[in-house]
């Protein structure tokens, strides 16, 4: 099995204010900002470079994104409602319209969740932008901290006397309670069958996993310090821990059940992942700003050779196989001759047995390979 990939780090934001809750999709990262006095919501696009932002002076805080579409919380109307903004139009949309609170949205497609206080309890909302209908949780205990993936909402429910973690199937209008057993479960967070969430049942917090494809739990994490947070993408978890005396993003994947994390010494929360990219808020400049993490594989140098022996002068293409995507190579031929292109043409004047080296570089860490006599020359 290779090496576990390392978290190679880029800070998004350069200004001297707080930037807090990121959340990514694609190319595009949003957070809540405070640059200009207020909290505002500012995206920027990795791919342009480009960054726009809210411009109401009430404040606009906790944002998920989903393509074109940034929903948020605003209050510019006395209360916290929920609104949207849709990159592909540039028009804003306020999505409630009444005088309680509402918190915490996530979207996927045309759906939006939160939860929402208007029945005098904490329930959870959905509103489909296609069909302008909403639907929202009938249970009179409380339900918090919602996110949505394809018809299924997850959420915080405490109908049992501690917290559990329950899913409504909005194609089938049925609700499914996920955790059991007494103890407290939070923060649900869904991407296909798979739903991460927080639980105490072993004294701390651990990250565990629930496959609706297979009705089975699974422990991520085993260490006795705390972790917080989770989120998931395919097959990778990611939240934050403080098993090294303060908080850093780990990263686990499922997969290859091979663990990553930042190593910075400051603290860094509240991540959020889109396939191997990971954002998060990280205070190691003297307030907070927002960090993105690339998970990168160290590489393995691979090559081969033809031909491999021959009468001199012989010409020998080289092509290298390595994997983790190097963005280097120095190769050695044997002779007092080197080359740093991807797949060489290298001729030998001299008979004699050559050993050949290549090195490999990438972001993560580089490794080299070397075959001892590997080419003969007559």
């Amino acid at each position: 099995m290779n090496a576990a990939p390392k978290i190679i780090e880029t800070q998004i934001t350069l200004n001297p204010s707080n930037q807090y809750a990121p959340a990514i999709y694609g190319n595009r990262i949003v957070w809540e900002d405070y640059r200009n006095g207020n909290w505002d919501i500012y995206m920027q696009d990795l791919a342009t470079k480009k960054q726009m932002h809210t411009t109401n002076l009430s404040d606009q805080y906790d944002p998920d994104i989903y393509g074109n579409r940034v929903v948020y919380e605003d209050q510019r109307n006395g209360n916290s409602d929920i609104y949207m903004y849709d990159l592909s139009t540039n028009k804003e949309t306020q999505i409630t319209l009444n005088q309680s609170n509402q918190y915490a949205p996530a979207t996927y497609g045309n759906r939006i969740v939160w939860e929402d206080y208007r029945n005098g309890n904490w329930d959870i909302y959905i509103q489909d932008l296609a069909t302008r209908k909403q639907t929202h949780t009938t249970n009179l205990s409380d339900q918090y901290d919602p996110d949505i993936y394809g018809n299924r909402v997850v959420y915080t429910d405490g109908r049992n006397g501690n917290f559990d973690i329950y899913m409504y199937d909005l194609s089938t209008s049925k609700e499914k309670r996920i955790t059991t057993g007494g103890s407290n479960h939070y923060y649900p967070n869904i991407h296909g069958d798979k739903i991460v969430y927080m639980d105490d049942r072993n004294g701390n917090y651990d990250i565990y996993m629930y496959d609706l494809s297979t009705s089975k739990e699974k422990r991520i994490t085993t260490n006795p310090s705390t972790s917080y947070r989770p989120v998931i993408y395919g097959n990778r978890i990611a939240w934050f821990d403080d098993r090294n005396g303060n908080w850093d993003i780990y990263v686990y994947d499922l997969a290859t059940h091979q663990e990553s994390h930042t190593t910075d010494g400051s603290y860094q929360w509240s991540p959020a992942i889109y396939g191997d990219k990971i954002v998060w808020t990280d205070d190691r400049n003297g307030n907070t700003d927002i960090y993105m993490g690339t998970l990168v594989y160290p590489p393995v140098a691979a090559f081969t050779a033809s031909p491999l022996s021959g009468k001199a002068p012989l010409s020998v293409k080289f092509k290298d196989k390595s994997t983790g995507s190097p963005t280097s190579r120095s190769w050695n031929f044997g002779d007092n001759s080197s080359s740093t292109a991807k797949n060489p043409i290298h001729k030998y004047i001299k008979a004699g047995k050559y050993t050949v080296s290549l090195k490999v570089t990438n972001a993560a860490d580089n490794n080299t390979v070397t075959k001892s006599d590997y080419i003969t020359v007559k």
